[in-house]
């Protein structure tokens, strides 16, 4: 083959590829200009730490890790005897003192009433003895009248002597009956008011059943406190999901607050990607996001339902202050979330990805 022709085809030859090289730049570039890409990304879920709210001995553990539970579903119980028996003896003193208050409420009825007929009959004696005094002060004035019509009588010795000491001694009795009748009167006051100090009682033991009822509501309160205490020793899983781990064996003494278990709810799983900074003003809430997920042989889709309003590095436990005065500028990253569509597969907290972040 001539020279000339081999020059040809070589110049053709290196021209198709640079042509087919040009378009596959120019497609890159295009792509690129209409997406970002990252693969700074991994799936995150809401990690449940379950944990004991109150001490005690594991008797059992009825899951594993990679369990599928229900909401309310038992992960741990722990030995509840002693609840137990203290919710029996706040039982048995919250009966004894429904008890006392029945019974004092039964005598503070039989007191008021025993006292209101106590009072009645004294007042009713009083009455009769206020009535004698006046029957008596009626007998000694006519005493004292007779006595002295007989005095003037004897003076003038129309009457005889002993006519005038039947006439004194009518007035010395009318007066002891006067007087009897006044003392009467006294000694019926005195029962009266003493009738009505009885009475009284009543009002004290009402007093007490008020003290034993206030009694009886702390009781109340205390017992429903151990009830809750005793179904606490029942862990239970607070929502549905699968546990991914149990960090606890049957027979071991936990104390309360201590971590038993960790899972998640596999229905609520997201990507949490980190993008530049110098990208993140290209992406917008609502955008089609196509994802890579290691874990899987193909794509699926998605899309960006948050965009983070601080950079990563502020989320730091311990900030960089820069204490040497030496800066180095480093690009900082704005955490996206992004949704998975109904195409993707199971996703695994943990599990990496990457992703093609459709832009404006």
């Amino acid at each position: 083959m001539p020279a000339a022709i081999r020059l040809t085809l070589r110049s053709s030859v290196a021209a198709g590829v640079g042509v087919i090289l040009l378009g596959a730049g120019g497609a890159w570039l295009v792509e690129r200009a209409g997406s970002i890409h990252t693969s700074d990304a991994r799936v995150r879920a809401r990690m449940v730490a379950i944990s004991a709210d109150v001490a005690g001995r594991i008797v059992e553990i009825p899951v594993d890790a990679g369990d599928r539970i229900e909401a309310g579903a038992t992960i741990v119980r722990l030995d509840d005897r002693e609840a137990r028996l203290a919710v029996s003896a706040l039982e048995l003193e919250l009966r004894a003192i429904e008890a006392e208050i029945a019974r004092e409420t039964l005598r503070a009825g039989f007191a008021r009433a025993k006292g209101s007929s106590r009072i009645d009959s004294r007042e009713a004696q009083l009455a009769a003895a206020r009535a004698d005094v006046t029957a008596t002060a009626a007998l000694l004035q006519a005493a004292m009248a007779e006595h002295a019509r007989t005095r003037a009588l004897r003076d003038k010795g129309l009457v005889t002597q002993a006519a005038m000491d039947a006439a004194d001694g009518r007035l010395e009795a009318a007066r002891g009956a006067a007087l009897r009748a006044a003392a009467g009167v006294t000694e019926r006051a005195a029962g009266a008011v003493e009738a009505q100090a009885e009475a009284g009682e009543a009002a004290v033991i009402e007093a007490g059943v008020a003290a034993l009822t206030l009694r009886g509501h702390a009781l109340t309160q205390q017992l429903a406190a151990a009830r809750l205490a005793l179904e606490q020793h029942t862990v239970a899983a607070p929502a549905a999901g699968v546990v991914d781990e149990v960090f606890a064996d049957a027979g071991e003494y936990v104390a309360a607050g201590a971590r038993l278990a960790l899972a998640h709810d596999d229905a609520d799983v997201w990507i949490e990607a980190n993008v530049k900074e110098t990208e993140i003003a290209r992406v917008m809430v609502g955008a089609l996001v196509e994802v890579h997920l290691d874990a899987a042989p193909t794509a699926c889709s998605g899309s960006v339902t948050r965009i983070g309003s601080a950079a990563t590095a502020e989320f730091a436990l311990v900030p960089n202050a820069n204490p040497t005065g030496v800066f180095t500028k480093i690009t900082q990253r704005v955490p996206v979330r992004v949704a998975l569509g109904a195409d993707c597969p199971p996703a695994r907290p943990g599990a990496m990805a990457e992703l093609k972040i459709a832009t404006r």
